[in-house]
């Protein structure tokens, strides 16, 4: 089975860590806790709408079930009962991560820095319309695992001119099930 489209976007070799590869390399469920910080004013608000991100929380339950379907991959992120789901596709053509949100369509680039994945936003359409490059939004996205061995996560994203957008922080360990006595 082909990894995710993260993976796919890597070097071969590329030197990921553990639990960072094992939550891209096959779907599953995933549970941890999180904290979220939305940006502030109506386009920011209306911005994250249209995404379908979660509103400001701390320190909440977080799951992520992430499904395959042939070459598209089906992340469904559930922040305390709001949910948010995406697709995520290998763009052959631009050579990187596609991720649709509702509305938005986010290209990615990931890289390997220092055992940790950072995740640069390389092109953004909101509606279908191409977001020009002067306004594009800049990630300081990055996974990484921590001595406990858990996947970690910081989702950050700004805008120029309105500010940051929104930045989800957190951890999150493999949900395993449990066999059935007898």
């Amino acid at each position: 089975m082909q990894p995710d489209p993260f993976l796919q976007s890597l070097p071969s070799g590329a030197d990921v860590p553990a639990a960072v590869r094992r939550l891209h390399e096959a779907p599953g469920l995933y549970a941890g806790r999180c904290s979220v910080v939305g940006g502030r004013g109506w386009l920011v608000a209306w911005a994250l709408r249209l995404g379908r991100f979660p509103r400001d929380a701390s320190d909440i339950p977080v799951q992520i079930r992430i499904d395959r379907n042939g070459h598209e991959w089906q992340w469904v992120r559930d922040f305390d009962g709001h949910t948010t789901r995406s697709r995520l596709t290998f763009d052959h053509g631009a050579e990187c991560v596609r991720e649709q949100m509702g509305w938005l369509s986010i290209w990615m680039v990931p890289e390997i820095t220092d055992s940790r994945l950072l995740i640069h936003i390389r092109r953004l359409s909101v509606m279908g319309l191409r977001c020009p490059a002067f306004l594009l939004p800049r990630s300081s996205t990055v996974e990484w695992q921590d001595e406990t061995g858990h996947f970690c996560f910081d989702v950050s994203a700004d805008m120029p001119v309105l500010g940051p957008l929104i930045r989800y922080r957190g951890w999150l360990a493999p949900v395993h099930d449990t066999p059935r006595p007898g």
